[in-house]
């Protein structure tokens, strides 16, 4: 074996390229390597920043850190009323409901569906969970410029809100996340009005429970989940509570009791009374032998209580007028009487009128 062969190794693919060959393949490779990097930096900030799904999804996180200011500013996001009446929409709901304390807790959010529309629009559908519980919303946003010409901007080509019509029966008041709200404060509505209701700008996705309490009425919360770019009809039914019925009971205990007190066969403007034939000696004595079973109804324009029986039990001393003798009528009489209108005032107070 030759002096050569025995002490040759393979040489290196660059061992013939010149140093400053080598240089420039380097600096080729990094070049390669930065451009590479930078469509794919660039492609995930489309898709984070510049795409509908981005666009919709930053709108939401935004809500769900309750800033309600950022998520307003998004092009598109906050309405005017020219634009609701084009979506056929109430043109001018309350922005009572716009504020951050109102929205529950958001989280879980993820894009469920990216679907392009026949007018070029997007629908985007965001999926969360609200206060734990799924939610959903569908926003339609469009294109509207770009960024250095190939960056796509975008815009709400309808209102992400909702407009919820909040009807409150028999009451005028309702509460949602420790407020109380007045509808007739929202929209003008008559004074004396049984049921309110206005209409509110909500942010979607969400679900809101809506209730109402006061010294008398009560009634069971109302969950609904808001839809982006829609009106949603919310009711809520505000019915009388125990103290309320005792409070009425009470009332028409004293009246009939009131009534019991004249000793007059047919006391003033009292459901009961009799009829006697015979010559009374002394004075009637009533007392109630059965008071009326109360039930609280709504009507037309308040609460009222229907026709309820009872009874009077009468005493009296009569004298017959066919063979003089003496003898005690004892007997009970029937009666019914209602409440035509029932009014809560101010103060905690009651008024009943009794109908006739």
């Amino acid at each position: 074996m030759s002096g050569d062969e025995s002490g040759s190794a393979p040489s290196h693919p660059l061992a013939a390229v010149s140093p400053r060959m080598r240089v420039i393949l380097l600096w080729s490779g990094i070049a390669v390597l930065l451009v590479l990097a930078f469509v794919a930096s660039v492609g995930a900030v489309q898709r984070a920043f510049y795409s509908p799904a981005g666009f919709a999804t930053s709108y939401v996180q935004s809500l769900a850190s309750h800033d309600v200011r950022a998520a307003l500013a998004m092009p598109g996001a906050n309405p005017t009323p020219a634009s609701l009446s084009k979506q056929g929409l109430p043109s001018r709901p309350s922005h009572e409901l716009l504020r951050p304390d109102v929205l529950p807790r958001l989280t879980g959010i993820r894009v469920v569906g990216d679907d392009l529309l026949a007018s070029g629009d997007h629908l985007v559908e965001v999926a969360a969970l609200s206060d734990g519980h799924p939610v959903t919303a569908k926003f339609t946003v469009r294109q509207a410029g770009s960024v250095l010409g190939f960056l796509p901007l975008w815009e709400f080509a309808k209102t992400p809100l909702t407009v919820a019509h909040v009807q409150v029966q028999h009451a005028d008041t309702f509460t949602i996340a420790g407020h109380t709200l007045e509808p007739r404060a929202a929209q003008k509505q008559p004074a004396d009005a049984f049921s309110v209701s206005a209409d509110y700008l909500m942010f979607a996705p969400s679900d809101y429970t809506l209730g109402h309490s006061s010294r008398y009425l009560t009634t069971t919360p109302v969950t609904f989940a808001a839809a982006a770019g829609q009106r949603v009809q919310v009711a809520v039914d505000a019915q009388p509570d125990t103290a309320f019925v005792s409070v009425v009971q009470k009332q028409l205990h004293d009246f009939l009791d009131d009534c019991a007190k004249q000793q007059v066969l047919q006391p003033a403007g009292c459901p009961f009374g009799a009829v006697i034939d015979d010559r009374v000696q002394g004075l009637p004595a009533w007392s109630i032998a059965q008071y009326p079973d109360v039930r609280i109804q709504a009507g037309e324009t308040g609460w009222v209580v229907p026709r309820a029986a009872g009874a009077a039990h009468l005493s009296v001393t009569v004298q017959s007028l066919f063979d003089g003798s003496v003898s005690q009528r004892e007997t009970d009489e029937p009666f019914v009487l209602s409440v035509s209108k029932i009014t809560l005032r101010e103060n905690g107070g009651i008024d009943l009128v009794m109908a006739e």
